[in-house]
């Protein structure tokens, strides 16, 4: 088989049309295009311009989580409940120094009046031995758990496809990088971190028809199908779930750093917005949805992320297809939301179409809310400064779309330099 066959096969195996698409345009590494609007601490709506941290506490963040959810996102549950169903032990020493677990979950979650359940799922945690209360990575991949954390106790329902296998599996790391799919777990662990990974499609399918069908009934209470949230919140939630079943019976507090590639990428962003004890994010190559602006963008636009994944956003982002501009809030409000906590957004020079330009615009515009903490937030004036201990960093690497060798030293660094100093 030649290699553009091949290449297709690889793309089909990964689902991901949307922020992959192949191109030969290279990303200028000086900001391109105009500010982020509206400014994050001006006026909103009928809200006065923020003057202190407590407006942006009690008054801004509440409204812009709404207008999130309103615009974009779709209703995460009124309340839920987590239940974990078992929690065993697998190996006391797996990937050359981590104990492995898993846990059984199933959550009940309640939109207005209505009830429903989740189908069951799964998550497997592995953490570094003789590092107590080791900070926590939470990692969504296109992949099931077993090829995020391939180890033979893992469970795997019989007859379970995944990623693991075939030559898809060959082509589809070659196109989008060695941990595409399966991150570095020993480096990870030999640096002091564990990790967590479910499969949200486990509760929430990444299949358009199969998807929304779940997306519908997880949230049937809601008054109009228009709030319906979407695929990215739900798995926004998942992250939420994860923390949930780590905190009940924990030795003490510990870090969770919220990561995700692409699609999983919007939803570590979206998950720390809204959940507080997320510490950090890594959020790589987000694009559309994620971290890049949704006005005077390049690359993907709004119409052409909701043609090709309905299910990803609530009905009402179909009305800013083709009229961005109109829209009433934006990315780097999204980011804002998670000051003063640490986020890395991650970008690739050759992945013009989840634009790079458009995330560093937006981790611009969310500068001032780190500044009214008394944070720095971003903290270079181009895309090529790597500066991995600002509150906001920029990551920029040569290629395209995918989790290359380059990536995983740059996100360990990241962390080591928030983490390792406390």
């Amino acid at each position: 088989m030649s290699r553009w066959p091949l290449l297709f096969v690889a793309i089909a195996a990964l689902g991901a049309g949307s922020c992959a698409k192949l191109t030969l345009a290279w990303a200028d590494l000086k900001p391109d295009g105009p500010a982020a609007r509206p400014e994050v601490l001006g006026a909103f709506g009928p809200q006065a311009p923020v003057a202190s941290l407590e407006d942006w506490t009690s008054l801004r963040r509440p409204a812009l989580k709404e207008a999130l959810q309103a615009n974009i996102y779709g209703y995460f549950p009124d309340s839920y409940k987590l239940t974990v169903l078992d929690r065993k032990l697998l190996d006391e020493n797996a990937f050359g120094g981590g104990r492995l677990e898993e846990y059984k979950l199933r959550a009940q979650l309640r939109f207005g009046e209505t009830t429903s359940e989740t189908e069951t799922f799964y998550m497997d945690v592995v953490t570094p031995n003789g590092v107590p209360n080791a900070p926590v990575i939470l990692i969504q991949t296109f992949c099931p758990r077993w090829d995020t954390l391939p180890h033979p106790a893992v469970y795997r329902p019989e007859d379970a496809g995944g990623c693991g296998g075939g030559p898809a599996t060959g082509v589809m790391t070659y196109v989008f990088g060695r941990y595409i799919a399966t991150p570095p777990t020993q480096m990870i662990l030999a640096r002091g971190y564990g990790v967590a990974t479910i499969y949200p499609s486990e509760f929430a399918p990444d299949r358009k028809d199969e998807g929304l069908a779940a997306l519908k009934q997880m949230s049937k209470g809601l008054a109009s199908d228009k709030q319906r949230w979407g695929a990215i919140a739900a798995w926004a939630w998942g992250y939420s779930l994860m923390v949930d079943a780590l905190e009940e019976g924990a030795d003490g507090p510990r870090d969770y750093i919220s990561w995700g590639h692409s699609r999983y990428g919007k939803s570590a962003l979206l998950a720390a917005a809204f959940d507080d004890r997320i510490s950090a994010v890594i959020s790589h190559q987000s694009g559309t949805g994620g971290a890049s602006l949704n006005q005077q963008k390049k690359g993907e636009s709004v119409k052409a992320i909701i043609d090709g994944y309905p299910h990803w956003f609530a009905k009402a982002y179909e009305n800013y297809a083709g009229e961005e501009e109109t829209m009433p809030i934006d990315q780097h409000q999204l980011l804002a939301l998670i000051a003063p906590r640490p986020v890395l957004l991650g970008n690739a020079r050759r992945d013009v179409w989840s634009d790079p330009n458009g995330a560093f615009r937006a981790a611009v515009g969310a500068g001032p809310v780190y500044k009214l903490y008394g944070a720095q937030g971003l903290d270079q004036d181009r895309l090529d400064v790597w500066a991995p201990a600002a509150d906001i960093a920029y990551w920029i690497r040569p290629g395209t779309h995918g989790v290359v060798k380059e990536d995983w030293p740059a996100f360990l660094e990241f962390l080591d330099a928030h983490f390792l100093k406390k």
